[in-house]
């Protein structure tokens, strides 16, 4: 962990699925870290849940929708959770499934 920030990733063995838990700031940075870890783990089904994720900036946004769109393409069903509105958006249009949150999200202003 550093400066605060956690990638948590937790893999079913040999079942081709991906679980993820982020915290921390969601910058370009993060979004490479989960991009890298994406590409090299291959996984058919992933989940990623941003719930924990005290704030999204522009540039880490513009990275996980071109990273996500890539694995779109390679056939990899994407489940993304604890997102804000302006982000669910974006993954709609991409074609990206946008869970409920498993619990109030860190980010939202508002209380549950």
């Amino acid at each position: 962990m550093k400066d605060g920030r956690s990638l948590a990733m937790a893999t079913g063995s040999g079942s081709g699925k991906a679980r993820i838990h982020l915290s921390g700031v969601f910058d370009g940075s993060r979004a490479m870290e989960l991009a890298n870890w994406l590409r090299r783990e291959r996984a058919a089904e992933i989940s990623v849940d941003f719930s924990d994720v005290d704030r999204f900036e522009a540039f880490g946004v513009d990275v996980l929708f071109r990273e996500l769109a890539g694995l779109r393409g390679a056939g990899a069903t994407v489940r993304c959770s604890g997102i804000p509105p302006c982000v669910t958006e974006g993954l709609d249009a991409l074609g990206i499934a946008v869970m409920p949150s498993p619990r109030h999200p860190r980010w939202a202003p508002w209380a549950p």
